[in-house]
């Protein structure tokens, strides 16, 4: 955990607005300039960006790595504590008895302390824990983009960032019932690249996980269109894992199904046939 060392002072940042600045952070080269900031600021001084998001969330800690005045663009050093939880400020206000600053600047030693501990004590949510926060609200869409690190969710391609102009807008889809159980109606929030914004327009699907199990066959045994792909591993959490898939466990072999079916509980195929490489 990162601690205020005595001399060393803490600084609020504003990432504004909030999409410019979770761009900028995943993908620094982006051609937008959204950090806002104020006070002198010496060599090892602490900054906490705060989003303008609604509500506010906290995006990441950083160590300033040359003496700041404001005249020149500021210099951190490389190792960043990203808080890809982006903790909800009006949360940690209740739960710490804090309140965060407004404006960007620098904050009381005291205040600063709680405020360290507390950004850096939020729980994150496990994929399948119900997320208190509005699907619909900018603080839930900056969650999923930092959960994702810039990545697509229905194709895993990277979404092209560096060439993000503020003003740009990026494809994000609200999941108004999370998934929890693998039932029927779950759904599960998602930023999309152009290629896969249009595809899941073309199939007419509005929840996300129907869309992805659509490109799954249809079951053998029940002709349900709710077919996963086995994955090995074990989850930690019964459901922190993309709902598109299934868990096997950390022991696979020739007898391992290449897919199972949500709705019947058949499982097929083999996830290593006999000429795999995996039975060399």
């Amino acid at each position: 955990m990162i601690t205020r060392s005595p001399g060393q002072h803490v600084f609020i940042a504003l990432g504004t607005p909030w999409i410019d600045a979770v761009v900028a952070f995943l993908e620094p080269r982006a051609r937008v300039d959204p950090w806002i900031m104020h006070g002198k600021m010496a060599i090892g001084d602490l900054v906490i960006t705060v989003l303008d998001t609604t509500p506010r969330t906290v995006l990441c800690i950083e160590t300033v790595a040359a003496p700041f005045d404001g005249t020149s663009r500021m210099e951190v050093d490389e190792e960043v504590s990203a808080l890809r939880s982006l903790p909800v400020v009006p949360e940690l206000e209740q739960r710490w008895s804090i309140t965060f600053p407004t404006d960007p600047g620098p904050v009381d030693d005291a205040l600063a302390d709680r405020i360290l501990t507390a950004v850096q004590s939020y729980g994150a949510p496990y994929i399948g824990d119900i997320d208190t926060l509005d699907p619909m609200s900018t603080a839930a869409h900056a969650r999923t983009l930092m959960n994702e690190r810039g990545d697509c969710t229905g194709c895993s391609s990277p979404i092209p960032l560096r060439k993000f102009n503020s003003g740009d807008r990026l494809h994000f889809h609200s999941a108004p019932r999370i998934f929890r159980r693998a039932e029927l109606g779950d759904d599960y929030p998602a930023v999309l690249c152009r290629k896969c914004t249009g595809r899941m327009a073309t199939s007419g699907h509005t929840n996300f996980i129907d869309y992805m199990l659509s490109k799954n066959p249809l079951c053998p045994q029940c002709g349900a269109h709710r077919t996963t792909q086995c994955a090995p591993g074990m989850p930690v959490h019964p459901f922190d894992h993309l709902p598109w898939f299934a868990g096997t466990g950390c022991v696979v072999g020739p007898d391992t199904p290449e897919w199972t079916c949500r709705a019947c509980s058949h499982s097929w195929g083999q996830m290593f046939p006999p000429d795999h490489p995996q039975h060399d």
